[in-house]
């Protein structure tokens, strides 16, 4: 059964930003390569659910399997999307919204929020703290770890707590707003378009896959690198991603996908088709 009394009150909302806060600190504790933190987001959002289309009910195995998708972002800023995707399934509980508009949000605000984050804290306070605890430790003072423990958890445990509220404010407000004038279509668009461009420049960064082979024709040593540069820069990489993304599509097997690739390099590094 659902729980008609979650968040229907201010005491409610407290209770739920004060969970929300302890159990978005285990986000990290299982990450794989194939959904990176998909499957402690679930779990984070697991109790919720429940509350929301009751327990062991079908509508709360399929949200739960919703969030399966892949999801990858800045720790401190997480609350923020759990608050959000936490309204938007209570909206569609009470007035039913197209369900590729929830995983369609969260993977737009997924990497914005992780640029955000990660230049805030990792590269800015954690920076700060390590600039001023260093001092002390010179010195051989247990001020430093002290210091540096403080001046770095305090503003990200101080971002988790409020961005889980205004999270779920804003997507409370929002959604209720943007289904009456019908711009909630439109968001969904755009946040799918938004994240196919996350997608590919994901690739871009991060997919390496070149060929060192040289034919040699005549007197003239042909690099078949450059050949493909000179057609489209980056064109190894997109046929992987892309040989990958339709095997995906048709079996749902990751776990082949990754050992295939690591066949692959082995076999075409040993034919010397690849390699430094």
């Amino acid at each position: 059964m659902t729980d008609s009394t979650f968040l229907a009150n201010k005491k409610q909302e407290n209770k739920f930003y004060n969970n929300l806060f302890w159990r978005s600190q285990w986000l990290m504790f299982c990450t794989s390569y194939t959904k990176q933190q998909a499957v402690t987001f679930s779990w984070v959002m697991m109790p919720y659910l429940e509350k929301i289309y009751g327990k062991d009910s079908p509508e709360f195995y399929d949200a739960m399997l919703r969030h399966q998708d892949f999801f990858n972002t800045n720790v401190a800023m997480a609350p923020f999307i759990f608050g959000v995707v936490t309204s938007m399934e209570k909206e569609n509980k009470a007035h039913g919204i197209e369900l590729k508009t929830i995983n369609a949000l969260k993977s737009s605000l997924m990497g914005p929020l992780a640029g955000i984050g990660d230049s805030l804290l990792a590269n800015g306070v954690r920076l700060i703290a390590t600039g001023i605890a260093i001092s002390f430790f010179k010195q051989g003072s247990w001020l430093g770890p002290l210091l540096f423990m403080l001046l770095l958890n305090i503003p990200n445990w101080g971002i988790k707590w409020f961005a889980g509220k205004y999270g779920y404010k804003l997507g409370n407000n929002f959604i209720t707003d943007a289904m009456k004038s019908g711009t909630l279509n439109l968001i969904t668009k755009a946040a799918s378009i938004l994240g196919l461009m996350m997608v590919g420049a994901m690739s871009a960064q991060y997919v390496s896959f070149s060929t060192v082979l040289k034919i040699k024709s005549a007197s003239q040593v042909m690099n078949l690198q450059n050949v493909f540069d000179s057609i489209l820069p980056g064109l190894l990489p997109l046929a992987l991603v892309l040989g990958c993304f339709f095997y995906l599509r048709k079996t749902n097997k990751p776990v082949r996908v990754l050992v295939g690739i690591v066949i692959l390099a082995f076999l075409l590094t040993f034919l010397g088709v690849t390699g430094a």
